[in-house]
């Protein structure tokens, strides 16, 4: 290696070893995501609107290691800022208290080099719990866990929503499933069509492919 390379290589790390010891924070920044993002309302986790309302709201922070712990709150973008006493070792822990939004992060080996750090919280829990507010009867019928239990109690089926044209392609792909699969196609009953019904079906025969050890829908 050339004299002239070995000076730019000394050089950037040295600058890259001043730029981490002058750090004092680094920035986080929170955004809750959909797990399940279709472009399709029926299928999708949750709606834009509520995406959006969610990722304007303060999120609570607790950063704690070896040593000690802090509690901070974001902004209504989501930002924080992370003391440098956590750069080596840290655990993150954003929103510890809200079951529905709450979601840990373990850095063993520090923060890196990067000035942020995403902190992505899926919507999973939180979408549950709006379509069994807006639906709880239809949802105790057919949450993911009613799946499983009609599983194995021998009630292999996939459910077909109201309100829903479903092409003679999709049809015809279904009934070919059953027979391969060994399960019914049947609707709910007592579905008003609305779109929380939609999104609690979907889990439903998600879940109910899954233990049907169907990987490859189509």
């Amino acid at each position: 290696m050339n004299r002239i390379l070995k000076n730019i290589l000394i050089i950037l790390t040295v600058g890259i070893f001043q730029n981490i010891l002058a750090q004092e924070t680094k920035v986080g920044k929170v955004t809750v995501v959909k797990y399940r993002d279709t472009n399709d309302k029926f299928t999708e986790s949750t709606t834009d609107s509520t995406l959006a309302y969610l990722n304007k709201r303060e999120h609570n922070i607790l950063i704690t290691n070896k040593k000690d712990t802090i509690r901070l709150k974001t902004n209504s973008r989501g930002i924080f800022e992370i003391p440098k006493r956590y750069f080596t070792y840290c655990s993150i822990t954003v929103n510890p208290k809200t079951k529905d939004l709450r979601e840990e992060f373990l850095f063993m080996e520090g923060l890196g080099i990067k000035d942020s750090l995403e902190f992505e919280i899926y919507d999973y829990h939180i979408s549950n719990k709006i379509d069994s507010t807006k639906a709880p009867e239809f949802y105790t019928k057919f949450n993911t866990k009613k799946a499983e239990q009609d599983f194995y109690a021998g009630k292999k089926r996939y459910l077909l929503g109201n309100g829903i044209e479903y092409s003679n392609k999709f049809i015809e792909q279904l009934e070919l499933k059953s027979k391969e699969y060994r399960f019914e196609i049947e609707y709910p009953e007592k579905m008003y069509g609305i779109l929380e019904e939609h999104r609690i079906l979907y889990r439903y025969n998600d879940r109910m492919k899954e233990l049907l050890g169907i990987k490859n829908w189509w």
